[in-house]
C-alpha cells in the first residue's frame, strides 16, 4: 500500500531529490533518492573510541582533542558523517518542518547502535532538550523523535519528564570551541532526579560537534544521581 502511496505521489508531484535534484523513484526516503540515502557515510574504523571521531589512520584510538580532554559522558558513537546527504537530510528534518524524516533517520542511527552491539548496558534513554521557543517553532524535537525510535527498537523506557533547557542560547554554529562550552554552560536542569538515581543512561541527540552539549546535560544528569551517561547521535562533524 505504501508503494502505491508513494507511486501516486510521484506522477502527482513529480517529487525531485534534495540531495542530487534527481526525480525520485519508489525506493525514497521521504525527499530524497534511494541512490543519495545509499551513499550516506557511516563512521566505520577507525574512529576515537572516546568521541566517535572518525579517523584516518588505523592505529590511532583517539583523536588529536581526546588525548588532551576528556568529558563528561563514558563515550560518544555517531551513525554517520555531517556531509552531503546525511547533512542535508538533518537540515531538512530540523529546519524545514519534514519531520516524517525521523523514521528513516530513527532506523539510521537504530542500525548503527544494533552494529555497534546494542544498548545491553542502558537502562534509560533521555533525549537532549531544546527551549521552549524552539519546540513552540519547531513543533516538535528533533532528537526526542530519534530518542523514541530507538527505544522502540531496543524496548527501553525514553524519559521525556528529566531534563529540561532552562533558557535559550545562541547556536552554537559558528562559535569556536571554547565558546560553544560557555554558551551551553548551566542551562540543562533536572527534573524528578529519583528516575535516573544510579542509572545507565544513553544520552541522545542529533549531531555531535565539540560535545559541549552533551557534556553539560550529563553533568546535569550525573549531579542527579545517574551512574554513567553514553551518548549516541545521528551525526558527528568533522
Amino acid at each position: 500500500m505504501n508503494r502505491i502511496i508513494t507511486l501516486l505521489l510521484d506522477l502527482v508531484f513529480q517529487a525531485n531529490c534534495k540531495s542530487c535534484g534527481n526525480k525520485m523513484k519508489s525506493d525514497r526516503k521521504v525527499c530524497f533518492c534511494g541512490d543519495c540515502w545509499k551513499a550516506i557515510k557511516t563512521i566505520r574504523d577507525p574512529f576515537c573510541i572516546y568521541c566517535g571521531k572518525q579517523l584516518i589512520i588505523p592505529e590511532e584510538h583517539f583523536c588529536a582533542v581526546c588525548t588532551k580532554r576528556r568529558l563528561s559522558y563514558i563515550d560518544n558513537r555517531s551513525a554517520g558523517i555531517y556531509e552531503g546527504t546525511l547533512k542535508e537530510a538533518l537540515h531538512q528534518f530540523k529546519y524545514k518542518g519534514k519531520k516524517s524524516l525521523g523514521k528513516a533517520l530513527g532506523d539510521f542511527l537504530s542500525d548503527y547502535i544494533e552494529e555497534r552491539g546494542g544498548l545491553d548496558d542502558i537502562d534509560f534513554i533521555i533525549p537532549v532538550p531544546i527551549s521552549e521557543n524552539k519546540r513552540e517553532k519547531r513543533e516538535y524535537n528533533q532528537s526526542e523523535i530519534l530518542a523514541v525510535l530507538v527505544g522502540q527498537r531496543y524496548n527501553l523506557p525514553v524519559l521525556k519528564d528529566v531534563l529540561f533547557r532552562t533558557k535559550d542560547t545562541a547556536a552554537q554554529f559558528g562559535l569556536r570551541r571554547e565558546e560553544r562550552f560557555n554558551n551551553v554552560r548551566g542551562v540543562f536542569e533536572v527534573l524528578c532526579s529519583e528516575k535516573i538515581k544510579w542509572a545507565s543512561v544513553l544520552l541522545i541527540d542529533d549531531l555531535l560537534t565539540t560535545g559541549a552539549t552533551a557534556d553539560e546535560c550529563s553533568k546535569a544528569l550525573l549531579e542527579a544521581g545517574a551512574s554513567q551517561i553514553r551518548v549516541f547521535t545521528l551525526a558527528r562533524g568533522l
